[in-house]
């Protein structure tokens, strides 16, 4: 039986009455841990079902795969880039449920409670979709997400106004997960190589822009905001993947 092992879900409908929005800004994912040996199998399982149930015009999904750390050989998926609407307003037929609760049945062992995330528009940057993504998890003291969105918001700024190459999603975490006041940073990457420090570094894109004293007790603010933090890199995985409709 498949284990639940994050908790603590709010209702869909909730959501959608506590956030009213004007961009597309909500998306949703789990992990899933598939039985060893059974991985090819279920990629190929998801990738039928994707293809007949979340096409260009249908509900849309990604499909990815954790490459180090903890959770290295798990699957992370979900759907992005929505209203918090369309999920109360999502129409899902009894055939797609029933073929994805025998999918999960039959090749998932552990699957993570459904995270929902809110993403920040002014403090991400050139975000874009990508082969491969660097995540990381920030555990924020009480009262303390604001402080971090409010650096990575100017952070985003300097960005801008130095036209930076690097791509940021910044997302809030609303629910699922261990706690409350989660803070989640994609890094975008085009393949491993995205891994070497940054050229301008970030420490030089503030003091360009900002000057070195602000820069120091931006770092100072930033490393007092949180308890912990945990990082991932996943690798997109086109075939479970809803194709652009582009």
């Amino acid at each position: 039986m498949v284990k639940q092992i994050l908790r603590g879900a709010v209702p869909l409908l909730t959501i959608t009455v506590l956030f009213s929005q004007s961009d597309p800004v909500a998306a949703t994912g789990q992990y899933s841990k598939v039985y060893k040996g059974k991985e090819a199998a279920f990629e190929k399982a998801v990738a039928g079902h994707v293809k007949k149930w979340h096409g260009p015009d249908q509900w849309p999904t990604f499909a990815s795969v954790v490459v180090n750390g903890p959770r290295m050989g798990q699957y992370f998926m979900g759907s992005t880039g929505h209203y918090w609407k369309d999920y109360a307003e999502r129409e899902s037929s009894k055939a797609h449920n029933v073929e994805w609760r025998n999918i999960v049945h039959k090749y998932v062992e552990e699957q993570s409670g459904m995270m929902m995330f809110e993403k920040k528009l002014d403090a991400s940057y050139n975000d874009r979709s990508t082969p491969m993504w660097e995540g990381t998890i920030y555990y924020t003291k009480p009262g303390k997400r604001g402080k971090m969105l409010e650096i990575m918001r100017e952070g985003a700024k300097a960005n801008r106004r130095l036209r930076h190459k690097g791509s940021t999603g910044v997302y809030n975490v609303i629910s699922g997960g261990e706690q409350d006041g989660m803070l989640v940073v994609i890094n975008r990457m085009e393949s491993m190589a995205d891994l070497a420090p940054q050229t301008p570094s970030i420490r030089d894109r503030w003091v360009k822009v900002y000057g070195e004293e602000v820069f120091e007790q931006a770092v100072k603010d930033w490393y007092d905001s949180y308890t912990k933090s945990e990082s991932e890199i996943l690798r997109l995985l086109p075939e479970m993947t809803t194709p652009s409709n582009n």
